[in-house]
């Protein structure tokens, strides 16, 4: 048995069905079955009731279940700690990000890092928020750049940008002259969001502000494969992006500003708690330095402590 069967057999016994254990595994449902019935093989007993419509544990499931989440605990601890030890003597900082990230707040904390730790190879990874605390709490990486809210018990945030997000329509809309505009003016229109699993705030704020302007939006999911640009270009719907961001790279499209209730985006700063590395450490504690070189640091023109 590995570790990954381990794995497999919690989420299965978690999700109680094959085809969504296997999707959030991301491996296809045949090969799932066969490590199933290759870990009830090599313990000697049934670990699940199986019928055409319903998985059970077994009693030996159950109690297999409690041994296995309590290895994978065990071994993730020691994997976490094995790399810390590892991080701290190495001259590698491992910096998990969101993409906006990179735009926005990342520059001065970057230039810092150079400046203060030349010997410090920097490995910059693009990833989600869940990721990014995940890999934070196994230490695969050091420091993450995330979108908040992030909770964590184990983690120490410091937001360090805010800013309220503006709408960008294609040239040839209706409403594309205007410079701002209420958010309920654009009730009639398709809005194209990221999907939900890549920073679910800001999906739920998204939703969330077009009720209190009084409707339900008719939204596109963005495909991982394609960009929101592309599809505004395409002339199929509208698109919240961050107000002082200059990405729209084309003049076929028209920033609005929303002058009542629009969404903010907020990032923050996230490292470990319990054991960041010396220079983890002098880095966070001259995070006032190098919120003070952001261009922008909230809405109101104020900084976040």
């Amino acid at each position: 048995m590995e570790i990954q069967d381990f794995r497999c057999f919690v989420v299965l016994s978690e999700e109680l069905n094959f085809r969504r254990a296997a999707e959030k595994l991301n491996m296809s449902q045949p090969p799932l079955t066969r490590l199933v019935k290759r870990l009830e093989q090599d313990v000697g007993v049934a670990l699940f009731n199986r019928t055409t419509r319903t998985v059970e544990l077994t009693e030996a499931g159950q109690y297999f279940l409690q041994e296995a989440r309590a290895f994978l605990l065990h071994a993730d601890e020691t994997a976490r700690r094995i790399r810390h030890a590892t991080a701290n003597a190495s001259n590698h900082l491992k910096i998990g990000y969101v993409p906006i990230a990179l735009h926005t707040v990342m520059s001065p904390f970057l230039n810092r890092c150079r400046s203060q730790f030349p010997q410090v190879e920097l490995d910059l990874r693009e990833r989600s928020t869940d990721r990014i605390i995940d890999q934070l709490h196994s230490a695969e990486i050091d420091i993450g750049f995330l979108y908040m809210p992030a909770y964590s018990t184990l983690l120490e945030f410091k937001r360090v940008y805010r800013e309220p997000m503006a709408l960008v329509v294609p040239a040839d809309h209706a409403m594309a002259d205007r410079s701002s505009a209420s958010l309920r003016e654009f009730a009639n229109d398709i809005f194209v969001l990221h999907p939900r699993d890549e920073n679910p705030a800001m999906h739920d704020e998204i939703l969330r502000c077009c009720t209190i302007a009084g409707f339900s939006p008719r939204t596109l999911k963005q495909a991982h494969d394609q960009t929101c640009m592309a599809l505004l270009l395409a002339g199929q719907g509208i698109h919240f992006v961050a107000s002082g961001l200059d990405c729209l790279g084309s003049k076929g499209l028209h920033r609005i500003a929303i002058s009542d209730t629009a969404p903010a985006l907020e990032l923050a700063i996230a490292w470990r708690k319990e054991d960041p590395s010396a220079v983890v450490k002098s880095l966070v504690s001259n995070l006032s330095t190098v919120c003070s070189q952001l261009r922008r640091l909230s809405s109101e023109g104020q900084s976040l402590h």
